[in-house]
């Protein structure tokens, strides 16, 4: 350690985390606080509007003309979706990092942190499909009364829902989200933040059982605990991190 290293340690309160640590920290809580503040605005706009998440469900001749009828709601409900997705990109390699001033290093975090940035990824793939795709093929159902272009259209609408769905819900959502919460979950718990760690650890395998949907459609239902049960886990880890940045 050079000497200009051991009087800047010198310096901090014992105890004291390092300023990189807490300026980490406070980055981290940012972001996590923003997983769940943004989530309110699709939650509020597209429920009130479209009926989300159970429209997702609908069949084409019933979702489209909602999308039609609701079109900048839907523009500003899933613009919000995709600015959550989005901010998880940072918040996987900004955690990554402050877990690394802690003692959590190596591949093993690297990965968990490229599984939570792919889940993002991932989950703005399904999402972008309504800020393009959808709201075009909603015109185009409402601007024509020919059943058999109506038809086409609602083919169309089926087919990239369940892919762009798949794509989104499945892969980012359940199963990404759910092995991103297990690997952040078991850090925490490894560097003594043990309930916020068993908390992530319950809500990963709650994803993860969603997952099951696949092969056992009743499993779907357990997305409708695990999505609420992580939206307050984020802001619980905010709390976390802040009071970790102020230490």
């Amino acid at each position: 350690m050079s000497a200009s290293t051991r009087t800047r340690a010198a310096a901090l309160p014992t105890g004291a985390a390092p300023p990189r640590s807490r300026d980490l920290a406070r980055k981290a809580a940012a972001l996590a606080l923003l997983q769940t503040a943004l989530f309110a605005v699709p939650l509020v706009v597209l429920g009130r509007a479209i009926g989300w998440p159970a429209s997702l469900r609908l069949p084409a001749a019933e979702a489209l003309p909602l999308v039609a009828a609701q079109a900048d709601a839907v523009l500003l409900g899933y613009g919000a979706y995709l600015a959550v997705s989005l901010a998880l990109i940072p918040l996987a390699f900004v955690l990554r990092d402050w877990l690394a001033t802690r003692g959590v290093a190596g591949w093993r975090a690297d990965a968990v942190a490229f599984i939570g940035a792919g889940a993002g990824l991932f989950k703005t793939l399904g999402i972008v499909r309504w800020l393009s795709v959808m709201p075009v093929l909603a015109g185009e159902f409402q601007r024509t009364a020919d059943p058999v272009a109506r038809q086409v259209v609602a083919v169309t609408y089926t087919a990239m829902n369940s892919y762009a769905g798949a794509v989104g819900e499945l892969l980012g959502v359940q199963i990404l989200s759910g092995l991103w919460l297990l690997g952040v979950g078991q850090s925490l718990v490894s560097i003594g933040k043990v309930w916020i760690g068993f908390a992530g650890l319950l809500c990963g395998a709650l994803f993860l059982a969603a997952a099951f949907r696949l092969v056992w459609p009743e499993a779907a239902a357990i997305q409708s605990v695990a999505a609420p049960l992580a939206l307050v886990w984020f802001v619980l880890l905010a709390a976390v991190l802040w009071r970790e940045a102020r230490a």
